[in-house]
């Protein structure tokens, strides 16, 4: 029996149609569906599959043998680098460099990282000593903690952060803190903001000079603070100024 003849596809300059039934056809079919074939005999495929029905059909069948074979297997998205890895492999492609890399960012990143760990073993280890440790630290609450406050002073930049852990003005009323230092009247230090957590002042240098051995107070007092520059209400509560 004679072998079936080739026949040139028309539209499609150099592409040949063999008939589907031979075992090549069946290859190409496959090879196709797994998408091993170059570009161009891709084209020529596509072209015989306009015209050719039984191509159509044993490329169908393929499809679905493939199909089924991966039915129990759950898809997974591969990394983004494995079509290049793989590209490299089968066909000697060179892998384009990122974008990061292009622009040199990856290096800038290893550098950053190094920097950083460098400056966490000077930094842990002491070398350039403490950065901005306060010089004075104080716990300002109540006999029944209902009011709590921690404060810290940093002599290197003269202020006094003032926290507050628990417990607020009544309603209508402001806490104004107080230093006592020695035996001297107390001074005003700050009007506490209705709602505030955290504040930040500088001390004028005559109050800063009484707060080493003072004791911070707070006082119950109208909206706004103290009529009179002197505690008018109740002492809240009060702390010890301390070395940190």
């Amino acid at each position: 029996m004679a072998a079936p003849q080739p026949v040139e596809i028309e539209g499609v300059p150099g592409a040949m149609s063999i008939p589907a039934d031979t075992e090549d056809d069946r290859i190409l079919a496959a090879e196709y569906i797994l998408g091993l074939l170059d570009d161009e005999t891709s084209r020529a495929l596509e072209a015989r599959m306009n015209v050719e029905p039984a191509l159509r059909d044993s490329v169908a069948v393929w499809a679905d043998d493939f199909a089924v074979m991966t039915d129990g297997i759950p898809e997974e998205l591969p990394p983004p680098g494995v079509f290049v890895s793989i590209s490299e492999v089968l066909f000697g492609t060179e892998r384009a460099p990122s974008l990061l890399q292009r622009l040199g960012i990856v290096r800038m990143f290893v550098g950053a990282v190094a920097a950083a760990g460098l400056a966490f073993v000077v930094i842990s280890s002491g070398l350039l000593g403490p950065a901005n440790q306060p010089e004075f630290v104080a716990r300002v609450e109540a006999q029944d903690s209902s009011l709590r406050f921690r404060a810290a002073y940093d002599a290197d930049t003269g202020s006094l952060h003032l926290v507050r852990l628990a417990g607020q003005a009544a309603p209508g009323r402001s806490l104004e803190f107080w230093l006592i230092a020695g035996s001297n009247a107390p001074v005003s230090v700050m009007v506490w903001p209705t709602g505030a957590d955290d504040e930040r002042i500088v001390l004028p240098a005559p109050i800063a000079a009484g707060l080493p051995g003072g004791t911070l107070a707070i006082s119950d007092e109208p909206e706004g603070g103290s009529p009179t520059g002197a505690p008018t209400g109740d002492v809240l509560a009060v702390g010890q100024v301390s070395p940190a």
